[in-house]
């Protein structure tokens, strides 16, 4: 080959060189024209290369790959190889490489998502995943949000331990990337679909419907039941005519209920059912099946404070007053009597059907210890017994267990006035008196205790009755009166017209005087020395009269005498 060829190859070799090159150059243009322009802080498609234990390759078209940790997808699934993801490009020229990270795109999307939801008041989906100081936290997808306890539910009462776990949809409430705060609400979504609910619900139905519901909760004071959506109070007054203490002796949880509406009002959304309009009023024939004064058995219901409730048959119960439940035993508390459970016997005092009440007696089936005691000491029987209180107006005697008789001051002594001999008794001496009288409705026995000896004055009247003479001591000398002592235990009046006007009276001074009136009942005795005068010298003139017969030639004067005197 001459030098001419050698030159001709080698301009042909570096022409050709110098094309391929050129076409390598355009390659590599269109081949990076072809790749999306990448930039620090941009969303691009990335691909699955492969999922490895701790960690994930993906390829975003760039000389490198990226490999993101597998916590990247917490809270999402995490993809298969050949899968297209989103990515967040962190860093391109770092000394680690190129940095990505699937978490921050996908909560970057999130947040957008959120933004749009709060200005427009739509609804969201999350998951909660954990209860936390104050309320819970919701998963929203790669980022988490606070909801508070109040926002939780409509009812208050829900058990909110068993949402964990579980999905909800929520609003939000409030949002801010900086410092990062999202608090969604459950609540008012779920009010906004009550309200269309129960709008509908009182669109349909009305006062006196029959309703079918399922018993949702349970109270004190009754039950809410769930009558399609809507939630209805049904309180334990009107579950059945039977009194019951709390619902759970008749209803549980999930129990299907059969019921009428009695109230429902649209403007509150409130509305209140009864069992008990649908079941038979018991009280309907009380008046006639029950009767005053029949013997009856029940069965204690309740205790209460003023006495108890019996009930005779189920929704039909009568009181019976804690004055009814003992005859011995005055403020007594009903739980010392009875129990809860108790079956008794009792005595229908009253029945009033218009007010529902029936009053009962426990005391009327049992003996009145104070007839039977009475039976046992009729008046005029003397007892003993123990002081068991002493008062300004006698003291207290007690017979028996519960019985005791009152002795008066009137009937402590004949001779002393009561106040004066009260002293010389004690508590819880032993005493003697007669029974004077028992009443036995207002359960009093009268006792005394002069009455255990002889009435003097009956005695001085049985042996110096009326125009008796008398001997006595005047112990007391009044204006128009004088008072004497005529025997132990016996004083008399001796008022002063019955005193001649030449005689003058004095305290200690003995007289003699004739008796003109008595009243025992009274326990008076008048006496009178002028009849006594009177009565002696009339008894000498018939005297004297007598002689002046017996002679046969009176004198004129005896005549006279005889004829001014005794005619």
């Amino acid at each position: 080959m001459t030098s001419l060829d050698k030159d001709i190859s080698k301009i042909e070799s570096e022409t050709k060189l110098a094309k391929e090159e050129e076409n390598f150059a355009q390659l590599l243009e269109d081949s990076l024209r072809s790749q999306p322009i990448v930039e620090e802080g941009h969303i691009v498609k990335g691909y699955v290369l492969s999922v490895q234990d701790e960690e994930v390759t993906i390829d975003v078209g760039l000389k490198g790959e990226g490999i993101v940790s597998i916590s990247e997808f917490a809270g999402v699934p995490v993809p298969e190889s050949g899968t297209e993801v989103d990515v967040l490009i962190r860093n391109v020229g770092g000394k680690k490489g190129l940095d990505i990270s699937v978490r921050e795109a996908i909560q970057r999307q999130v947040w957008d998502t959120l933004e749009v939801a709060e200005k427009d008041g739509s609804i969201i989906t999350g998951t909660i995943e954990a209860e936390v100081k104050g309320g819970y936290r919701v998963n929203l997808g790669a980022l988490s949000a606070f909801m508070p306890k109040s926002e939780t539910d409509t009812d208050m009462h829900a058990n909110l331990n068993q949402l964990l776990g579980s999905a909800c949809e929520v609003i939000i409430l409030s949002l801010s990337r900086r410092p990062e705060n999202i608090v969604v609400s459950r609540k008012k979504p779920m009010a906004a679909q009550q309200e269309l609910i129960r709008k509908a619900f009182f669109e349909k139905v009305q006062v006196g419907d029959q309703i079918n519901g399922e018993v949702k909760r349970l109270v004190d004071f009754g039950a809410f039941v769930d009558i399609g959506g809507v939630d209805a109070l049904l309180h334990v007054s009107d579950i059945s005519w039977r009194h019951i203490n709390h619902p759970q002796e008749m209803l549980s949880v999930g129990q299907a209920v059969v019921a009428e509406i009695i109230k429902a009002d649209a403007e509150t959304g409130k509305i209140s059912i009864s069992m008990r309009t649908l079941q038979v009023d018991p009280w309907a024939n009380v008046a006639e099946k029950y009767q005053q004064d029949m013997r009856l058995t029940g069965t204690v219901r309740r205790l209460l404070d003023f006495g108890v409730m019996v009930e005779l048959e189920p929704g039909v119960e009568g009181m019976i007053h804690r004055s009814e439940m003992s005859w011995l035993r005055k403020d007594i508390q009903p739980a010392s009597v009875v129990t809860q459970g108790d079956v008794v016997d009792v005595a229908v005092m009253s029945v009033d059907s218009a007010k529902r009440r029936i009053a009962l007696s426990l005391k009327e089936v049992m003996e009145n210890p104070w007839q039977a005691w009475l039976t046992k000491n009729p008046v005029g029987t003397k007892v003993e017994g123990v002081v068991r209180n002493i008062t300004t107006f006698g003291l207290f005697v007690e017979l028996d267990e519960g019985l005791d008789g009152l002795v008066h001051l009137s009937n402590f002594s004949w001779e002393k006035q009561g106040s004066e001999v009260i002293g010389e008794y004690s508590s819880g001496q032993e005493v003697e008196a007669v029974v004077l009288g028992v009443d036995i409705d207002r359960q009093r026995i009268s006792l005394g205790f002069k009455q255990t000896t002889a009435d003097p004055l009956d005695v001085f009247l049985e042996h110096s009755g009326k125009s008796a003479t008398v001997e006595g001591e005047i112990f007391e000398v009044q204006q128009f009166v004088a008072l004497v002592h005529v025997t132990q235990g016996v004083d008399a009046v001796l008022p002063m017209r019955e005193v001649p006007r030449d005689q003058t009276l004095s305290v200690g001074e003995k007289i003699e005087a004739k008796v003109i009136d008595t009243d025992k009942r009274r326990r008076k005795i008048v006496l009178s020395i002028r009849q006594l005068l009177k009565d002696e010298e009339r008894d000498a003139l018939r005297s004297y009269s007598q002689n002046i017969e017996s002679d046969p030639q009176p004198s004129a004067l005896a005549l006279e005498l005889q004829r001014k005197f005794l005619k």
